[in-house]
């Protein structure tokens, strides 16, 4: 009897505690400003921390990743990946040459690269992306292979996709209607030389997430402040658990089947994880004057002007707009030998307008992404130590 009722005290006691899972504990950890943030409702904090040992990756959760927000920068990493499967397939080398010519996407033919002082070429449009996160290079990729591609190949390979429209330039805004066609362009290199028709495209997405439509206020095309909630639904989303999981097809393809993930040769792949791993130093003025960690908000997001150490890896993509601020990242410390995954989004719109340019990125959003960079990368060093 007495057993029994011990037995039952037990069960209570483990019922009215449970247990806190592995990304809970490493959170708690977090300072005062760091935890008010990741409990506000307005906050909308998605986490996903992804646990690498041997042969698997254990992902571990935080918030609610299925509902809506705005990845902002981060599909240009998707458009690039596309970009190499495509060309992957067409036989075109990582350095082709580029001629676009569309008036639907630019009312000049677009033939030479002003940074890198040379014709257009596609390697050079993904260091542009994955170095300081360049609107045109991507907008070029989305116009050359099309959103009919992209969304397909990313849901043959069970990402989930609504890639939809290119994004803004300061010199040009871009019709609804400039989304729906690939672009005239001739590609060439040593070997190939493809030219490519303007197609219209056809897709339309049923990726429709709830709570789609937010705030109590936007500022339109003319300026003007309009009353009433903005309406996302028309706009790109990929969820955050899919735009982790395309990173980890192309860090970790060994770990996913032949047929969910990309069908890139070894020398693709590893030009791919090259360039990606490139600091702005490396790229030509004025770009080699912006600090390593330019567009690397976890772990360094809150600092001014950080020269990380070359013993680490940060291979991201990060998105910051309509108050949104996500990173998406793999990160490896060969010194201490510790390698995951993290993503993570954060919402900072306090005055709940959007459109206005008033948003709490510096105030919020880029402490809390830091925050929670060096929280998971201080729990990596001490699940190390403790295999030790």
């Amino acid at each position: 009897m007495i057993k029994s009722l011990l037995l039952i005290l037990l069960l209570s006691f483990a019922a009215c505690n449970p247990q806190k899972s592995t990304l809970e504990k490493i959170l708690d950890k977090g300072s005062p400003g760091f935890r008010e943030t990741l409990r506000s409702v307005e906050h909308e904090v998605q986490i996903i921390y992804g646990e690498i040992s041997r042969d698997t990756i254990t992902h571990h959760y935080f918030g609610d990743t299925s509902a809506y927000f705005y990845p902002a920068s981060t599909i240009k990493m998707l458009n690039a990946f596309a970009a190499l499967q495509w060309m992957e397939e067409n036989n075109l080398a990582i350095d082709a040459r580029l001629l676009l010519d569309s008036n639907n996407y630019h009312p000049q033919r677009l033939a030479f690269d002003s940074l890198f002082n040379d014709s257009l070429r596609i390697d050079n449009l993904f260091k542009k992306i994955f170095v300081y996160s360049d609107n045109q290079a991507s907008n070029i990729l989305f116009n050359l292979i099309g959103k009919d591609y992209i969304n397909a190949l990313y849901h043959d390979i069970g990402i989930d996709t609504r890639i939809v429209h290119q994004l803004g330039e300061s010199a040009y805004s871009f019709s609804s209607a400039s989304n729906n066609r690939t672009s005239k362009a001739v590609i060439y290199d040593d070997e190939e030389r493809l030219n490519l028709a303007s197609s219209q495209q056809k897709f339309i997405s049923s990726l429709h997430p709830e709570n789609q439509v937010k705030g109590k206020g936007y500022i339109n095309e003319s300026n003007e402040l309009i009353g009433g909630s903005f309406d996302f639904s028309g706009k790109n989303y990929v969820p955050l658990a899919h735009l982790l999981g395309a990173l980890e097809r192309v860090i970790l393809p060994e770990l996913f089947d032949r047929s969910d993930r990309f069908n890139l040769n070894d020398e693709r792949h590893d030009l791919l994880m090259e360039i990606m791993n490139l600091r702005p130093g490396d790229l030509p003025p004025p770009i080699d004057t912006l600090a390593d960690n330019y567009v690397k908000f976890l772990i360094y997001g809150d600092q001014s002007s950080t020269t990380y150490p070359s013993s680490l890896t940060i291979l991201n993509k990060v998105g910051l707009a309509y108050g949104y601020l996500t990173d998406v990242a793999f990160i490896r410390d060969d010194d201490n030998e510790i390698s995951f995954f993290l993503a993570a989004t954060v919402h900072v719109n306090s005055n709940r307008i959007y459109n206005d340019g008033k948003y709490e990125y510096e105030e919020a959003g880029l402490p809390f992404l830091g925050e929670l960079g060096r929280l998971v990368y201080a729990y990596e060093l001490e699940r190390k130590s403790a295999f030790k």
